[in-house]
Parts: structure tokens; C-alpha cells; sequence
């Protein structure tokens, strides 16, 4: 998912005072379309949270790879 060319990442300042956490919506190797929470740490990616799409995020997925 990481490696999706047209996955769309936001910052999640509501979610951590102490560090950078991010928002990642994108297609897995599977094809699925996930929702990866995460931050940077000790020169990798923590996962905090990974989980498939609602439709509504896979629509708006959808829509901003077609531009």
C-alpha cells in the first residue's frame, strides 16, 4: 500500500499530541482499498491501525485516483 502511487496521505493532528501521526488511504497488493494510520519511528513505519475502507472512503478513493 505503501508503494500505491496514488494513495492519498493526510496528517492526524487530533490524534497524538506527542509525534506526527498520518492518515493513508490506498490500494494493498490485494487490491483492497485500506485506511493505515501511522507515524515514523526509529527510521521506519509504525502501523498504529489498518483496516478496509467504508464505501464512502473507497468512493472518495476512487474519485481522486481518476484525476
Amino acid at each position: 500500500m505503501f508503494e500505491d502511487v496514488l494513495s492519498l496521505t493526510y496528517p492526524d493532528p487530533d490524534h497524538s499530541a506527542d509525534e506526527e501521526r498520518f492518515l493513508i488511504i490506498g490500494l494493498s497488493s490485494f487490491r483492497n482499498v485500506l485506511v493505515i494510520f501511522h507515524t515514523f519511528r526509529n527510521n521506519g513505519i509504525r502501523i498504529i491501525s489498518a483496516r478496509k475502507a467504508t464505501k464512502k472512503e473507497r468512493t472518495f478513493y476512487e474519485n481522486q485516483a481518476k484525476h
